[in-house]
């Protein structure tokens, strides 16, 4: 829908996909190469017989003891996440990642020494959030195995019952405003929401859906992503008038976000 609300304003766009008011249709092909790759592996893996199976025959796995806190709570023994290594999410983009090179370099877009330009670049950008990324996962891991999830997902599930559906993207809302991110929200929330809709017998995929929903919302508010978004329109130091400007508008998508899970949930009891 973005491409079509905006590529019939790209005449008004001077560089290098437009000359003198004519498209480059090649360059614009070329530059929507990586997208179109994208689509292409993902769907072929899942959707091909027998290409999903192929990948996955290489798995890591580890196996678990069981582990009892002081409290009492016990996390049985077990398998952890099976990686399965070459049809994993990043191995897929690992794979269109090499495609597209491939393409852009054919097509005379890249000088030599990219390769080391495109890493050097990757990893400055994605070290600190990896960091992160991997601190809010270390969390919600020993939140699950040690009780404390199950905890508070009790006490949640006492204290709000029935409109707990109306109350669950606002959680993942939260945890967006906090941590910046849809996925964090998600890392930090999720297994709560999980288990809470799973003590009071809910739909566990309406519940996260509606945390997963309140969580996108929300990240638009999220300070780091106000400050960058200032920066980078000039409105530096005006960050405070933009999450109020965005605060009403924001306020009533999540507010219909929950009534929409409020409401699957009645249609489906």
């Amino acid at each position: 829908m973005g491409l079509l609300i905006v590529f019939p304003l790209a005449g008004r766009i001077k560089g290098d996909l437009i000359n003198e008011g004519v498209l480059n249709t090649r360059a614009l092909l070329v530059a929507l190469t990586g997208y179109a790759l994208l689509v292409l592996v993902i769907l072929g893996v899942q959707f091909l017989p027998g290409v999903k199976s192929f990948l996955s025959q290489v798995v890591i796995k580890f196996e678990f003891p069981e582990m009892k806190t002081s409290l009492g709570f016990t996390t049985p023994a077990g398998t952890g996440r099976k990686i399965s290594v070459f049809s994993h999410t990043g191995t897929l983009l690992f794979y269109v990642s090499v495609f597209a090179f491939l393409v852009y370099r054919k097509a005379g877009w890249y000088s030599p020494g990219a390769v080391r330009r495109i890493l050097d670049g990757t990893l400055r950008r994605v070290l600190s959030s990896s960091v992160s990324i991997l601190s809010m996962v270390t969390m919600a891991v020993i939140m699950e195995h040690a009780g404390m999830t199950d905890t508070i997902a009790r006490g949640l599930a006492g204290g709000v019952s029935f409109i707990f559906p109306l109350v669950a993207p606002w959680i993942g809302a939260l945890g967006a405003f906090m941590t910046g991110s849809n996925t964090n929200s998600n890392v930090v929330f999720g297994a709560l929401q999980l288990r809470t809709a799973e003590l009071l017998g809910y739909s566990s995929a309406i519940i996260l859906a509606g945390q997963t929903a309140g969580a996108a919302l929300a990240s638009i508010l999220a300070p780091t992503k106000v400050v960058v978004g200032a920066s980078t329109a000039g409105m530096a130091g005006r960050e405070g008038e933009v999450m109020r400007k965005l605060l009403g508008y924001t306020g009533l998508l999540i507010l219909l976000i929950s009534l929409f899970t409020m409401g699957s949930i009645w249609l489906q009891r």
